[in-house]
C-alpha cells in the first residue's frame, strides 16, 4: 500500500521541528549554561581533558590553509573565527544546519503569506522567495554570533580593570608576570579568565610572552587591552616598575568607563528619540500592509514603483546613518 504524500510531508515537518528544537537548545540554552560557569577552560580541564586539547578547542584554529586564496577567507574559517569571538562551543557544521533550518522556515513563511494573498506580487516567483530565505538563513545566525561577540568584548572590557588589579597585587607580592597572568585565569570569570588561560597555555607550549599577548589581543579586539599589551611588552624588553604602570592603566580605564557611562546617560533621551524615529516607518508600513495588503500590492506592477521604493529606502538608510552619528559619541 503506497504512502500518501501528505503523510510524508507531515513526517518531514516533524523531523525538521525536532532538529530545530535540538539546534536551538545547543545554540542558546547549552551555551548559556556554559557561560554561567566560572571559567570554561577550568571546567574543561576538570572534566579530564588534557591542556593541549583544551587549548586547541578554545583557540579554534582554522581547519585548513588559506594562503592560496589571496584576500578571501574560507567560509569554514570565517565561521570558526565568528564562533571563537562569540565564545561559544558550537561547531561550524551545526551552524550551517541552523542556517538551513532558518532558511526552511523562512521559505515556509513566504509560502503561507503567498497562499493567503499577503505576499507582494513582486515576490510571487519561487526563486525570489528561495533567494530571500537563503539570505535570511545566512544573515540571522551571523548577526546573532556578531552580537554575542560584541557583548563578550564589552564584558572583557568591564573585567579588565579588576584583572589588572589582580596582576598588580600578584606582582607586588613578588610573583613573576607569568604567575600573575595564571592567577587571572584561575580567579576571574569568563571571558577574561578563559582568554588569559589560553595565553598562559600558549606560553607553556613555547610562545613568548609578547606573542601570547598579541594573540590574545587579536582574538578579543578590545581597544583598552592594546595599552596593556604595549606596557607589558616594553617592560619585558627594557625593565621597569610594571606594577605601577598597570595600576595607572587600571585607573585610567575605570575613569574612561565612567566618562563613557556619563555620556550615555546624558544622551539617552536623544538615542531613544532616534530609535523611535528609525523604527516608526517600518512599524507603520507593517501595520498598513497587515491590515490592507492591497494598499501596496496594487501598485507593484507600476513601472515607477521600484524606483520610488529604492529612493525611499536609500533616503531612510541615509537618515538612519545621520541620526546614528548624531547620537553616538566616541569617548
Amino acid at each position: 500500500m503506497p504512502i500518501e504524500p501528505i503523510y510524508i510531508l507531515y513526517g518531514v515537518i516533524f523531523v525538521t521541528v525536532l532538529l530545530l528544537v535540538e539546534g536551538v537548545y545547543y545554540l542558546f540554552i547549552h551555551s548559556m549554561q556554559v557561560n554561567r560557569r566560572t571559567n570554561r577552560r577550568l571546567s574543561m580541564l576538570n572534566s579530564g581533558m588534557e591542556s593541549r586539547e583544551v587549548l586547541g578547542l578554545l583557540r579554534r584554529q582554522p581547519v585548513r590553509e588559506t594562503q592560496g586564496l589571496g584576500g578571501l577567507v574560507h567560509p569554514v574559517d570565517y565561521l570558526e573565527g565568528l564562533i571563537s569571538h562569540a565564545g561559544m562551543s558550537v561547531t561550524p557544521l551545526r551552524v550551517v544546519f541552523i542556517m538551513l533550518v532558518v532558511a526552511f522556515f523562512a521559505l515556509m513563511g513566504f509560502q503561507v503569506a503567498y497562499a493567503t494573498g499577503r505576499l507582494p506580487h513582486l515576490l510571487s516567483p519561487l526563486y525570489y522567495q528561495v533567494g530571500l530565505s537563503v539570505l535570511l538563513g545566512v544573515l540571522l545566525p551571523i548577526y546573532y554570533f556578531s552580537s554575542k561577540a560584541k557583548e563578550r568584548r564589552k564584558k572583557f572590557a568591564e573585567q579588565l580593570p579588576d584583572a589588572l588589579d589582580l596582576i598588580v597585587r600578584s606582582l607586588r607580592a613578588g610573583h613573576p608576570i607569568n604567575a600573575a597572568l595564571g592567577l587571572v585565569c584561575k580567579e576571574m570569570r569568563d571571558p577574561i579568565g578563559t582568554e588569559f588561560g589560553i595565553a598562559v597555555d600558549e606560553m607553556t607550549y613555547g610562545l613568548d610572552l609578547t606573542e601570547a599577548l598579541e594573540n590574545l589581543n587579536q582574538r578579543i579586539q578590545v581597544e583598552d587591552f592594546n595599552y596593556v599589551v604595549m606596557s607589558i611588552s616594553i617592560q619585558h624588553e627594557t625593565g621597569g616598575n610594571l606594577a605601577a604602570v598597570l595600576a595607572g592603566l587600571a585607573r585610567v580605564i575605570r575613569a574612561r568607563a565612567r566618562m563613557f557611562l556619563k555620556v550615555r546617560s546624558l544622551s539617552s533621551e536623544g538615542r531613544m528619540s532616534a530609535l523611535v524615529l528609525c523604527a516608526l516607518p517600518f512599524v507603520v508600513g507593517f501595520v498598513i500592509f497587515t491590515g490592507n495588503p492591497d494598499y501596496y500590492t496594487k501598485f507593484a506592477d507600476d513601472p515607477l514603483f521600484l524606483p520610488i521604493l529604492a529612493g525611499a529606502v536609500f533616503n531612510m538608510v541615509v537618515g538612519i546613518y545621520m541620526i546614528y552619528r548624531m547620537v553616538n559619541f566616541r569617548v
